[in-house]
């Protein structure tokens, strides 16, 4: 791992509405590692998690099979180190990247955050069509993004992206989370 110390590119840590059903937060600083099984392997299995599926670990990492034969690694703590060497005991059969000084990481969390995502992307977010623990990837205000939904205690949507676009995509999300009451700051206005 890098010595150097991660920077988000997001300025504020989190914007919420007025009544709290709506937060946007900034959640780059968590630990982003991309496992990729070799031609002829099969780690679904052994993963637990298909594709466009996920599943949280007891260590708290939330399992993405984000492609066919790749899955991303999400812990909001800074264990780099210790997950890839966990995954590295599966040896020349996967490749391993670590993605966290590359991905910008957001959430869009409560009961209006399938509604505002549906403002400025493609997809149909109700119950039906991306329940809890999917995983899957889309264009959202015309960036790439990699979306888990990840349900808690509320509806919870995390987005990630290239790093060098996670300011605009925060920027893309609060303003279309305008309507929906939440509170955005000037220096993050959109126009």
């Amino acid at each position: 791992m890098s010595s150097i110390p991660f920077r988000t590119p997001i300025p504020v840590e989190a914007l919420q509405s007025d009544d709290r059903p709506l937060e946007l937060r900034d959640r780059s600083t968590y630990t982003k590692i991309l496992l990729r099984e070799r031609k002829g392997e099969d780690f679904s299995g052994e993963l637990g998690v298909k594709y466009g599926e996920s599943k949280l670990r007891t260590d708290g990492t939330l399992v993405c099979g984000s492609r066919p034969g790749e899955w991303t690694f999400y812990n909001p703590s800074a264990v780099a180190n210790s997950l890839i060497q966990t995954l590295e005991t599966y040896g020349d059969r996967v490749a391993i990247t670590n993605l966290t000084h590359g991905r910008a990481l957001m959430s869009v969390e409560g009961n209006s955050a399938g509604s505002l995502l549906e403002k400025i992307c493609n997809i149909d977010f109700s119950d039906a069509m991306v329940p809890d623990g999917a995983s899957f990837s889309a264009s959202v205000g015309a960036v790439s993004c990699d979306l888990v939904r990840a349900d808690s205690d509320q509806v919870l949507f995390l987005l990630s992206c290239e790093r060098s676009f996670g300011l605009y995509l925060f920027k893309v999300l609060a303003d279309a989370g305008k309507e929906f009451g939440l509170i955005v700051p000037p220096e993050l206005d959109l126009h």
